[in-house]
């Protein structure tokens, strides 16, 4: 164990040492002074409304959480799903590779505070955050599309909208193999672990629990996606976190000064955020690079204007995040204890 978690601790802080200099990079391409005379000209009283409208994006994810308990039979009151989806958010944000399959991790957090089982948890978790993944990829298509009838549609947009388009496909075929209720995904998995079984040729009490969990997380994914409507409405609302975002933005920009135009700013909010998709701890680092490289294609202005965007955007959407994920992770061990006396 000592040479894995060795080496656990050796990657993690490898990444944290590449976003401290992709952010020392981006200061020193645009010029530290410059960047703090950017951020010195922002209108506090604008920026805090950006702070309090950003946000609450995190409230509709955590929303979403709440409808999937709510589905799976999950106890849970609204402010206890609230803390818990912040405290998920909290450690993917500070752990390095934690967008990358954090979602078994914030489902032992789910089955450890409400006491449920952590097949449901999981697919409850896993679920939520198809949901929520889906506004960014059908807002950029949709731009997309709105700029090929009614704008100039040029070649970066274009390629755009393929990866984008794929993307969906792709994760529509996941979602409809995992919300299906024939059974295919389950019947391939269980004879993927039979024709190990036959390889290996022993274990077979180790084999027979690990089809019985298959066909257990294979329910609670089936009893997620039973109701087509209930998807379909929770995707709708998902919406608003993405439209909050975009607000945000745009008041972040009335806050410095720059013309906050509504097409620039809808694609910045959305082409961006794949960049959150990085091995750096919250897309760090790489999300304000991204931010700006972006920004300059859009606004002609200098990398420490398009830098404190990207940063400032930042404390808008993520950073409060941590600060709060951190205080509920706090309070989720008197929830634990509250649910234990409940279930006793």
């Amino acid at each position: 164990m000592t040479p894995t978690l060795g080496g656990w601790q050796t990657n993690k802080w490898f990444w944290y040492a590449v976003t401290g200099l992709l952010f020392a990079g981006l200061l020193y391409l645009a010029d530290i002074g410059e960047f703090v005379a950017a951020l010195r000209q922002v209108d506090p009283a604008a920026f805090a409304v950006a702070v309090a409208v950003g946000f609450s994006s995190l409230l509709v994810w955590a929303w979403v959480w709440h409808r999937f308990f709510g589905q799976l039979s999950i106890r849970s009151t609204t402010s206890r799903t609230v803390r818990m989806f912040l405290t998920g958010q909290f450690l993917n944000s500070i752990t390095p590779l934690g967008q990358f399959g954090g979602e078994p991790v914030m489902a032992y957090i789910v089955s450890e505070t409400t006491g449920a089982d952590y097949e449901r948890s999981l697919a409850s978790v896993v679920s939520s955050d198809i949901i929520n993944a889906v506004p960014f990829f059908t807002l950029t298509l949709g731009g997309i599309v709105y700029l090929a009838a009614f704008g100039t549609l040029e070649e970066f947009f274009v390629e755009v909208g393929v990866v984008t388009a794929l993307v969906l496909a792709v994760g529509g075929g996941v979602a409809y193999l995992l919300w299906s209720a024939n059974g295919a995904l389950g019947e391939r998995l269980v004879g993927l672990v039979d024709r190990i079984e036959a390889v290996v040729g022993r274990g077979e009490g180790v084999f027979a629990s690990i089809r019985e969990s298959i066909h257990e997380v294979v329910a609670a994914f089936e009893t997620a996606g039973s109701d087509p409507g209930f998807l379909v409405w929770t995707a709708l609302v998902s919406h608003l976190a993405i439209v909050a975002q975009i607000v945000s933005l745009y008041v972040v920009f009335l806050s410095m000064g720059i013309e906050p135009r509504f097409i620039p700013i809808y694609f910045l909010v959305t082409l961006s955020t794949i960049a959150t998709l990085s091995p750096t701890p919250g897309g760090s680092g790489t999300y304000e690079a991204a931010f700006s490289a972006l920004m300059g294609i859009f606004y002609s202005v200098e990398l420490a204007t398009a830098l404190t965007a990207a940063v400032l955007f930042r404390l808008t959407t993520y950073w409060p995040g941590l600060v709060v994920g951190y205080l509920s992770l706090l309070t989720l061990k008197t929830d634990r204890e509250e649910i234990t006396e409940e279930l006793d």
